[in-house]
């Protein structure tokens, strides 16, 4: 997504809306979140200060495979009000593309699950299958002090001098 900066009237903002097509997330083949669809965006340019001022909404859909179900859902990622400071430095064009993909990258969420995708009121059919309570075996505390004090002791031995 590029922007044409001697497009944008002096003091006034010039309003762009449109869609993304290209595939602009360089996602590899073995991350479980995938592109579903163009980003869509509305936003509005302007200069201040020798910068380029963006500001506005970007949509993007994705899919992702839930860890718990393995069904596959979509969600989208919504930036809204979202604004963008990008110095002009002589360009007459500015590509905004890394910013956007960086920005929306980071928003994507760290554990996506089904039950945040896009159908409503979804419920895992996983949920409460289960149950790892009684999988692990409680660690007596004051074994695990003594454990630690010997290990320390040993290294305490040790002369770096």
């Amino acid at each position: 997504m590029t922007i044409d900066t001697r497009a944008i009237p002096e003091n006034e903002s010039l309003v762009i809306e449109g869609n993304v097509v290209d595939d602009i997330w360089e996602l590899s083949e073995s991350d479980i979140v995938k592109s579903a669809g163009p980003l869509k965006f509305k936003v509005a340019a302007s200069i201040v200060d020798e910068n380029l001022l963006v500001r506005g909404d970007f949509l993007a859909p994705f899919t992702s495979q839930c860890p718990h179900c393995l069904d596959t859902f979509k969600f989208s990622v919504n930036l809204t009000e979202h604004s963008l400071l990008l110095p002009i430095e002589g360009n007459s064009t500015i590509d905004l593309t890394n910013s956007i993909r960086e920005d929306i990258l980071l928003a994507l969420p760290s554990f996506p699950n089904c039950e945040e995708g896009e159908e409503n009121n979804r419920k895992c059919p996983a949920s409460g299958k289960f149950n790892t309570e009684g999988d692990f075996e409680e660690i007596e505390i004051k074994e695990a002090k003594k454990s630690l004090l010997k290990d320390w002791e040993e290294l305490n031995k040790l002369n770096l001098d």
